[in-house]
């Protein structure tokens, strides 16, 4: 999926076939061959420059948001400007018309056209519609439902990230209304009878009693609002997580400044309607002009009880005129989709011939909460909890790791996963979880499993590395109790705040002043039994943690989690529940997938140990002989890529290395290697090298000059080691791909 993705906004162009004037200057006298410019030269200016720096950049674009008022007072020509010189400037680009979503403004329909007419949106749909623009559903020329599945009225991208929906506001714009009998029956008489002959005031009094009932009126018809929803749900979404939707129309949703506005209907009449439309529709984005004001806020829209909340991100965009030119248009680009999506505007100067165009900060908004419940992260005081929540897994764990490294870096930080997996017998892994390369599918489930199993594995043979192996520490607390069975027992009759298992023993962690210790960052666990109405009994798991590593600990945690969730509930036949973790430390700074866990080759003691001597034979007799052997072959050679990752990157927490492993797999070679393989005792008596050199790593201090002595010896042996086992086995003839 492509995370990123580039929008050019323009609005309120206000062009003509025979020029708009644009009087950027002070012209006190007149000059021969000086003149005043016009609006479609600055265009011609902006655009060139755009096309210009984008090239320069190397950036394309994704599409053109038009915000409608292409024309000037409805003068002929300007939608004709305006398409021309978007496709001639950045064409090059990228953009073609299907690229272009495009709206009316209200000085792109004919004053005084019926709403819903072909007279009224005739320039309209012969520029934009016809040349094959994205454009709105247009009352009056449209069916309900929408035919085509929602074409042309949306623009989707190719891998269904993001999709824009053009609304139209200006249905209703300039529509005349006539005043009630009797006054209306006399009202085209009115003009002679008062001017008395005169055809000059006879011609003004009609002009002014034509504007005194006409009204500039903003409103969406039910129909647009229903064939809007039609749309928007008949969109094809992503393969994985949620999409980006952009609205784009012509009026404002709200007033974007203070500036007060004395007309009738200055506002959308319905927009109340059009809100709810936002927040039901998940609209994430809404840009608009009209105003010719920037401004960028957040419009949270409630439901009707005032609880659920839905954030929809407002861009109003700014046009070119005299003393406003800061920003004639804006670059939206819209980063870490699906999950983390934030939104970055860029102003576009309106630029002078011959000098360079300024720039100023971008505004930077995130679309995504922590708390969906309480708005945007609000940090009451230094130190207050951070809250992520959701019921996808990616879009939860992909969050955690971006707030990890941001608002909770070094924090608190509370995460609330609800993922519906009854029945599903795998645990949760995150699609973007990081493990070791070449794994996929079930493999990869395969990896991620016994990688947990390992954490809750009741005794361990490598206890005496890590004395705090979390399923020991649950199972044999104390070398006598089994919390997990305790657990089942006090929720079996019925809801105990007393089910709870802690991990951290003070009699076997603690020192009297606080030094030499260490114990695991997973410090307790309470299962709590929650009924709901509908009469079924879940088991939610909320756990604690002195710190906690969010991009590879954190989902280690969760499987860990639900593998004793699922083993209560069994017992029970509850259902599975929430899951919550919470940390004092946030941290994202893992830098090896073995951080997470002892390496393959040393977990083989605890849980395959015959795979040791299956890839000891494999060696020997150069070909792996069925799938057992395959298998092996398959995570030897991936303990041997670990362990490169970790001896390229210091770390001062330390991570372990493989040792044990490497020590059986040499004592299984020097008994079965013929005396004339000279190859492979060489290997063997590597192996026990190179793990005599990571246990005196793993013993040190880990300063950072012991760390580069023990990466140089480590870089020679697994080079060794890496030959040898290419040379007996073959990359294509073990399976692995």
């Amino acid at each position: 999926m492509k995370k990123r993705v580039t929008f050019l906004h323009m609005t309120d162009a206000h062009l003509s076939a025979v020029g708009v004037p644009f009087h950027r200057d002070d012209l006190g006298i007149n000059v021969p061959g000086i003149s005043d410019g016009t609006r479609e030269a600055s265009m011609e200016l902006l655009l060139s420059r755009l096309a210009e720096r984008l090239k320069k950049d190397n950036q394309n674009l994704d599409g053109i948001l038009f915000s409608g008022d292409a024309q000037d007072r409805n003068a002929p020509g300007g939608h004709e400007r305006m398409i021309d010189l978007l496709l001639s400037h950045l064409g090059p680009l990228g953009i073609a018309p299907n690229r272009i979503v495009s709206v009316p403004g209200n000085h792109d329909v004919p004053k005084g056209s019926p709403p819903g007419s072909v007279e009224r949106y005739r320039d309209f749909v012969s520029v934009w519609r016809n040349g094959g623009c994205v454009v709105p559903w247009l009352d009056g020329l449209d069916s309900l439902p929408p035919v085509n599945s929602g074409e042309p009225y949306r623009l989707v991208a190719d891998d269904k990230s993001w999709a824009v929906y053009p609304i139209n506001t200006s249905n209703w714009s300039h529509v005349t209304s006539m005043p009630p009998k009797p006054l209306g029956e006399l009202w085209d008489e009115i003009p002679e009878r008062v001017a008395n002959g005169d055809s000059d005031l006879a011609d003004k009094l009609r002009s002014q009693l034509e504007d005194l009932v006409r009204y500039d009126m903003a409103r969406l018809s039910e129909h647009q609002l229903e064939a809007l929803r039609a749309i928007v749900a008949s969109t094809p979404q992503p393969t994985h997580g949620r999409q980006i939707r952009v609205a784009l129309m012509h009026h404002h949703l709200r007033p974007p400044s203070l500036r007060e506005e004395l007309r009738p209907f200055a506002d959308i009449s319905n927009v109340e309607q059009v809100r709810a439309f936002l927040s039901g529709s998940n609209i994430g984005i809404l840009v608009h002009g009209h105003k010719h004001e920037q401004a960028t806020y957040f419009d949270h829209i409630y439901d009707p009880d005032g609880r659920d909340m839905h954030r929809v991100l407002v861009v109003s965009g700014a046009t070119f005129g005299p003393g406003s030119e800061a920003e004639a248009a804006r670059l939206i680009t819209i980063t870490g989709m699906p999950h983390t999506p934030e939104v970055t505007i860029q102003q576009i100067p309106l630029p002078r011939p011959g000098a360079e165009s300024g720039s100023s900060a971008p505004t930077k908004r995130r679309l995504w909460v922590t708390d969906v419940r309480a708005g945007d992260t609000v940090v009451l005081a230094p130190g207050a909890p951070v809250v992520v929540e959701g019921r996808d897994l990616d879009e939860v764990y992909a969050r955690a790791c971006a707030i990890a490294k941001t608002d909770a870096h070094k924090g608190t930080l509370a995460v609330h996963v609800d993922v519906n997996d009854d029945g599903a017998g795998v645990l949760p892994l995150p699609e973007a979880y990081p493990a070791p390369i070449d794994i996929s599918g079930d493999e990869r489930q395969m990896w991620f499993r016994e990688l947990v199993q390992w954490w809750q594995l009741d005794r361990s043979q490598l206890e005496r590395r890590i004395p705090y192996l979390h399923g020991s520490r649950l199972r044999r607390y104390g070398g006598k109790i089994d919390q997990i069975q305790r657990v089942i027992s006090l929720l079996r009759t019925k809801p105990s705040t007393r089910a709870v298992a802690v991990l951290v023993d003070p009699f076997r962690d603690f020192s009297t002043d606080g030094a030499d210790e260490k114990f695991a960052s997973f410090c307790l666990v309470e299962f709590r039994r929650r009924d709901d109405n509908a009469g079924g009994v879940f088991v939610d798991a909320i756990a604690f943690y002195r710190a906690q590593e969010f991009e590879r600990w954190w989902p280690v945690n969760i499987a860990e989690l639900r593998l004793l969730q699922r083993e209560i509930c069994q017992k029970l036949g509850f259902r599975l529940g929430a899951i919550t973790t919470l940390t004092a430390d946030a941290r994202t700074i893992s830098l090896s997938p073995t951080e997470v866990a002892m390496p393959i080759v040393d977990r083989w003691l605890d849980q395959a140990p015959e795979r040791l001597p299956l890839l000891a034979d494999a060696l020997l007799n150069r070909t792996p002989i069925d799938e057992r052997h395959t298998q092996a072959i398959r995570d030897w050679r991936r303990s041997l890529t670990d362990l490169r990752v970790a001896s390229r990157e210091f770390n001062p927490d330390g991570i372990p290395v493989a040792i044990e492993g490497l020590r059986q797999l040499a004592i299984q070679l020097n008994a079965i290697v013929p005396a004339n393989d000279q190859e492979l005792k060489d290997f063997a008596q590597n192996l026990g090298t190179l793990a005599d050199l990571n246990e005196m790593f793993e013993r040190s201090e880990r300063e950072y000059a012991v760390f580069e002595s023990w990466s140089r010896g480590a870089h020679t042996l697994l080079e060794k080691l890496e030959r040898t086992t290419d040379a007996r086995l073959p990359r294509d003839s073990d399976s692995e791909g």
